[in-house]
């Protein structure tokens, strides 16, 4: 092998880390979100994220948050999915950005709507 021609990996992605694929998306996605500004954490049973600049619903939740986590979505063909904590699919594991504009609209401030706009 020489220096100026380097040899092309052939390494899965998570074989050197030790992650599994879907553990290597939530990483992905954990980084992306920390860039847009939001709290991040990862867990056990997935991402923890909170908007810190919206208000939650209630004392228990003074922010709004949700446990996102990536697993297989039957429905297309055992594709990795990222979930919310509802189970609802977000967006396919490989699609980050679509995720994350989900995550959003999902932990997006709710300031007071004009009665007329709800009609």
């Amino acid at each position: 092998m020489s220096i100026d021609q380097p040899q092309e990996s052939v390494a899965e992605p998570g074989a050197v880390s030790g992650l599994s694929a879907a553990e290597t998306q939530l990483a992905v996605l954990t980084v992306r979100l920390q860039v847009q500004r939001f709290k991040v954490e990862m867990t056990r049973e997935g991402v923890r994220v909170r908007n810190e600049d919206a208000a939650g619903c209630c004392p228990d939740n003074p922010v709004p948050s949700d446990l996102i986590t990536c697993r297989p979505y039957d429905r297309d063909g055992g594709h990795l999915w990222f979930f919310g904590s509802d189970g609802e699919p977000l967006a396919e594991a490989d699609r980050v950005t679509d995720a994350i504009v989900r995550i959003k609209g999902r932990l997006a401030r709710r300031d007071s709507i004009p009665m007329e706009w709800g009609r």
